[in-house]
């Protein structure tokens, strides 16, 4: 229980790192990441679930930083709420496309063992990542949502062509705006802990398999013993 614990707080801890160094740096953060997933995909091969969910979001990573340098050079003389608009609904629909991949993701790997290593399709089950990380971009789109509809709502008089008077009440909604950066950043810090998170538990699991076979053999010796006239 005491491991465990500290387990927890470690992560919490490396949770709280990995936002603080990601408010701070940014675009240097996006690249290491994508560097650590890279170095553990490589690292822990044999691992074939997480080498599966870390391609998916590294794929989706990559899309996600071309398509936010393509709005950034193609709408650069455009006026801010117009950029955050793009910007909110690529996030959104980034989020929303890996959400769906990791709910079928089992299915997805087990068609791909089939084809490409049948002899090794026992090795594709749900792990812990799978049911962390779909909860997490649960709150990734729910942070995209929020923000791109109050975008919508402050600038309602340019979007909509409301009146000005009606649109003024709503020009000081810029909560999730505020909060934006801070919100990502704790929840990308999430995705790769619960990703070393898992590498960490995975490790542990054949070494508990082995004992449990063991007791299962142990079991079924004394069994049969009895059953010996």
């Amino acid at each position: 229980m005491k491991t465990s614990w500290l387990f927890y707080i470690a992560a919490l801890l490396f949770t709280g790192l990995l936002s603080y160094i990601h408010l701070n740096t940014d675009l240097f953060y996006g690249i290491a990441t994508l560097v650590v997933m890279t170095t553990l995909a490589t690292r822990y091969r044999n691992q074939v679930n997480i080498v599966h969910i870390i391609t998916v979001i590294f794929l989706f990573t990559i899309i996600e930083f071309g398509l936010f340098e393509l709005i950034d050079i193609y709408m650069r003389e455009e006026p801010p709420y117009k950029k955050n608009f793009m910007v909110y609904l690529m996030h959104f629909f980034v989020d929303v496309s890996i959400l769906l991949i990791l709910r079928k993701r089992v299915m997805y790997s087990l068609l791909f063992m089939r084809r490409f290593h049948p002899n090794n399709w026992r090795a594709i089950y749900i792990t812990h990542a799978d049911i962390l990380l779909y909860g997490i971009y649960i709150l990734f789109i729910i942070v995209d949502s929020a923000a791109f509809v109050e975008n919508l709502f402050r600038n309602m008089d340019y979007i909509f062509g409301v009146s000005e008077a009606t649109a003024k009440p709503f020009w000081s909604w810029n909560w999730v705006y505020k909060s934006y950066p801070y919100a990502k950043s704790i929840l990308l810090s999430c995705v790769v802990t619960i990703l070393l998170a898992t590498i960490f538990v995975e490790n542990q699991r054949p070494e508990q398999e082995d004992d449990d076979e063991d007791d299962n053999d142990e079991v079924i010796h004394k069994t049969d013993q009895q059953q010996k006239p």
